[in-house]
């Protein structure tokens, strides 16, 4: 996530400024730079509408700041060389890292803008945002409140403002020649449809790799690149810059992964809105269809949302960073069909509020729990409003700079709309560990569904028996099958399914008797690797290394084996799937934790001597596996009916 700014030079209180006006107020705030202010609203004193439109900008200005500097302008590289190179995101960090070694950079400063905005350049943007929403035909359809909050804006983060509206409509306003003179060019969420679809073809670059503290600013509406929140800022620009409402969506934290997410929409006549990203296939779609896990929804928003300010009533330093200057509004309800208000008593509290205090509905990152809504105690409970289910929660308030967990996590069901509480209390179970990260993060675990064991005494397998085939997808390092037949062969073999590439890492036979030591013989398999990497020949197969693997050079017909050099019984087949560092292993230091009464509670530290785990832990608990050793991707998860579920 990008930095979070704790703004306390200005003193910012929002619902405390007495009888004045919240113009007023900023221009109190802009100290030594009102008069720059008042230039602007002096030059548009006789148009009615384009007053109001600077009148906007600056009562929200002191909410807005930027930072200079030369590691800023260097961070901007990043986003340049994965445009301009093929190089991968770690290389790119790493060459930027090193030259940061031989220059002196000097103290980044922060700047506010309200008071270092320039009159000209403030002109020049508004003046520039009324040129588009006045002579592009989809104008028409953009209403003044949709303007002034989604293309007037002379910034979408937290960049250095710079003039960007005539470069980038001159580039980009070609794009829309084949449907300006439709009929259908009306509606802006068509014509973003065309303008999307010419973008992708311009091969953006999509990295989940993080490395700029700071927001790339309108420079990346001409490289694409960068993460999902990069990517959505730079579709947002070029967008404005044609006249077309549009901004970013977000989840402060998705609720089936540690990290948030990003994309892009574009309101629609109905206060609904279509989504779209860069990264996602396909045209614009109605936001009720949405599908990712949410929790809650929010709308970046250039003014600040004074609703929710007031609701909390309490000065900035007693709010969470996420939530103390609230530029966002909630849009839970119109992404969800299934959004309800979830209701926690007091008695479900572990620890009492203070009065007035805020309460924080949050989402889990790895151990912390990220806010995602707030709300304040009431007739002995506490509700949120629009909350889309199927995921897991807790309730916090923010004390001495820190999150306090104050109640058990709890799911929330999405169509039953029913709480459940984790447990945390004495009766204790066994539970054995696979795996520390939800499946899904294994793409290679499913390459070996319809994948087939087979024998032969016929080298060519031109005569062959199926000894077993694997029709679910591995759920442990270690999968052990066992065979009955009275034959025997001198070649056996994995023969992997179509778009499989062979993709196995470890195969083991035993003999008829002898379960524990693996059969000997010479590898064989069909010759060659994908990108012709000698590390993932099909020897890798037979290695006894379960961390290496087999990735044929064609995604059909590969195939690895042993010939045993004469006929033999098979009784057992152990194999493992080409894999990350998510599975249990052998030699890893490991430690689980449950969730209990003050936070996370360590169920003990261990050095894995097989694939699996094994843990005695309250019943019911949320639990985390964390390993010490290496990966990164850790995940919650809860034991139900001798399986891990994670959330």
């Amino acid at each position: 996530m990008k930095k979070i700014l704790t703004i306390i030079t200005l003193s910012i209180a929002v619902m405390a400024c007495g009888d004045k006006t919240n113009l007023e107020t900023a221009l109190i705030q802009a100290g030594d730079n009102r008069v720059e202010l008042e230039k602007v609203l002096s030059y548009y004193a006789d148009d009615s509408l384009k007053y109001k439109a600077a009148c906007f900008l600056i009562e929200n200005m002191p909410y807005h700041y930027y930072y200079t500097g030369r590691e800023v302008d260097y961070e901007k590289q990043f986003f340049k060389m994965l445009h301009e190179t093929t190089l991968s995101p770690e290389a790119i960090a790493d060459s930027l890292n090193r030259g940061k070694m031989n220059e002196q950079f000097g103290r980044t400063k922060l700047k506010y803008d309200i008071r270092e905005m320039d009159s000209a350049y403030l002109v020049h943007n508004i003046d520039w945002a009324f040129k588009v929403w006045y002579e592009q035909p989809w104008g028409k359809k953009v209403s003044f409140e949709n303007f002034c909050e989604y293309v007037l804006p002379y910034r979408v983060g937290d960049e250095c403002p710079v003039e960007w509206r005539e470069r980038l409509y001159n580039k980009y306003n070609s794009l829309l020649d084949s449907i300006r003179r439709k009929p259908e060019s009306i509606y802006p969420w068509i014509v973003a449809d065309v303008l999307l679809d010419s973008l992708k073809k311009r091969s953006p670059r999509f990295v989940s790799y993080a490395y700029a503290r700071y927001c790339s600013g309108p420079e990346n509406a001409d490289w694409l690149s960068g993460n999902c929140e990069d990517l959505a800022d730079a579709f947002t620009y070029i967008c404005r810059a044609l006249g077309i409402p549009s901004g970013c969506d977000e989840m402060l934290m998705r609720g089936d992964n540690n990290v948030p997410h990003y994309w892009n929409f574009v309101p629609d006549d109905y206060c609904d809105a279509f989504f779209c990203s860069l990264l996602y296939p396909g045209p614009l779609a109605q936001s009720h269809i949405y599908d990712a896990p949410r929790g809650k929804v929010y709308r970046r928003m250039f003014s600040i949302n004074r609703n929710m300010v007031k609701r909390m009533n309490q000065p900035p330093e007693n709010i969470h960073p996420i939530f103390r200057y609230p530029l966002m509004l909630d849009v839970t309800d119109i992404y969800s069909d299934c959004e309800q208000m979830i209701t926690v008593p007091e008695s479900r509290f572990l620890i009492s509020p203070e009065r007035d205090e805020i309460i924080y509905l949050c989402l889990p990152s790895h151990m912390e729990w990220m806010p995602v809504a707030v709300s304040k105690c009431k007739d002995g409970q506490v509700s949120f409003e629009n909350v889309d289910g199927n995921a897991v929660f807790c309730l916090s308030v923010y004390r001495d700079g820190k999150l306090v967990p104050i109640s058990v996590p709890f799911w929330i069901h999405k169509e039953l709309k029913y709480l459940r509480y984790f447990g945390d209390g004495e009766e204790m179970e066994q539970v054995t560990i696979l795996h520390k990260f939800n499946l899904f993060i294994e793409p290679f675990i499913n390459r070996m569904v319809g994948g087939v064991f087979e024998g032969s005494n016929d080298a060519e397998f031109r005569t062959k028996d199926t000894l077993f085939i694997i029709e679910e997808k591995p759920v442990r390092l270690q999968n052990v099958v066992y065979i009955d037949t009275p034959k025997v062969y001198r070649y056996l073999r994995y023969y992997g399914p179509a778009g499989s590439y062979c993709n196995v890492s470890e195969i083991e036979f035993y003999r008829k008797g002898n379960d524990t030591i693996p059969l000997k013989g010479e590898v064989i398999g069909t010759p060659g690797s994908y990108g012709d990497d000698k590390k993932h020949w099909y020897m890798s197969v037979f290695d006894g290394d379960p961390y290496t693997s087999f990735d044929y050079k064609q995604p059909d017909g590969g195939w690895a084996g042993i010939d045993m050099g004469k006929p033999v019984s098979v009784a057992k087949i152990v194999f493992t799937p080409r894999n990350r560092v998510n599975f249990i292993r052998k030699g890893n230091k490991y430690e689980l934790f449950y969730a209990g009464k003050g936070g996370w509670i360590s169920a003990g530290t261990t050095v894995a001597n097989s694939d699996s785990l094994v843990y005695n832990v309250p019943k019911g608990a949320l639990l985390y596996l964390k390993n010490h050793s290496g990966g990164v991707d850790e995940r919650i998860f809860e034991y139900v009916d001798g399986e891990q579920v994670f959330w």
